[in-house]
């Protein structure tokens, strides 16, 4: 692989790994769980698995497409920015009333036993956020790179994904309580107390909203 593809691929996976629902989920089971270390292991064992089990099926699937790779990746673009567009303009009309902040407290199911399971579903349901492992796919069939290549470029491409996420892990390991403790205080902050109506951040997401549509519509 050419040295532009492979620093194409990290600036790729980079822009995955900042997956804030993943990371959001190992921060509960750290503040929530009663065994949080184990737990948190194995979910992210379990997101990484899923997240590469999705790469190869994208990749093999592309691959047997062919012709269709191109179409591909221009409706996966359109799709992403309608999508944001759609998120934007929800989030418009919330901002006309004041709204409670709500929590996500975990289960009581949630332990080792369960959280690979856990791991692979909250990764399977996230994939449409997932649109840089889309591109990354689309680069490595351009430059027709053999398959065992793609596969260990992948596997790459999944160990920065979970970067973050053992980070977190790592913080909570070495550090025992004190990270803890923050994250308790982030956490709070996000998710108590009220969303006060503005209309100046409704127009601010509606304007938002309306570049993501223009974008999918006139410029893809």
């Amino acid at each position: 692989m050419s040295g532009g593809l492979v620093a194409a691929l990290i600036g790729l996976a980079v822009i995955d790994s900042l997956n804030l629902s993943t990371i959001a989920v190992v921060i509960l089971i750290l503040l929530t769980v009663q065994r949080p270390v184990p737990t948190g292991w194995v979910y992210a064992a379990g997101a990484a698995v899923a997240f590469f089990g999705l790469t190869m099926l994208v990749y093999f699937g592309a691959s047997f497409a062919g012709t269709l790779v191109d179409d591909l990746a221009t409706w996966m673009r359109r799709i992403i920015f309608l999508g944001f567009g759609v998120m934007f303009l929800v989030f418009g009309v919330r901002r006309f009333r004041t709204r409670e902040r709500r929590g996500y407290p975990l289960l009581r199911w949630v332990n080792p036993g369960t959280a690979f399971p856990l791991g692979v579903v909250a990764t399977v349901a996230d994939l449409p956020n997932a649109f840089p492992m889309f591109f990354a796919v689309e680069r490595l069939i351009d430059a027709e790179v053999s398959a065992p290549t793609a596969v260990a470029a992948l596997a790459g491409y999944t160990v920065i994904y979970a970067v973050p996420t053992v980070i977190a892990l790592v913080l909570g390991i070495l550090f025992k309580d004190r990270p803890r403790e923050r994250f308790r205080e982030v956490y709070a902050r996000l998710t108590t107390g009220e969303v006060r109506a503005s209309r100046k951040m409704a127009a601010l997401h509606f304007a938002l909203a309306a570049g993501c549509f223009a974008v999918a519509l006139f410029f893809i």
